[in-house]
């Protein structure tokens, strides 16, 4: 999943450098990028955010 999320910002990278007129795809491609970091997040911490006799 990190590699995915690696792939990603190289891709959006790329199209900053490289495709200008693509700057759309690259916010969304930032944006994706900011949430899958937050989901990677919340499953690596998922055992210390929610103890298991609380749920």
């Amino acid at each position: 999943m990190e590699f995915l999320l690696f792939c990603l910002i190289f891709f959006t990278a790329y199209l900053v450098a490289f495709k200008p007129q693509k700057q759309g795809m690259a916010d969304i491609c930032l944006c994706a990028s900011i949430g899958m970091s937050i989901l990677i997040w919340i499953i690596a911490t998922w055992g210390m955010l929610v103890p298991a006799g609380n749920l």
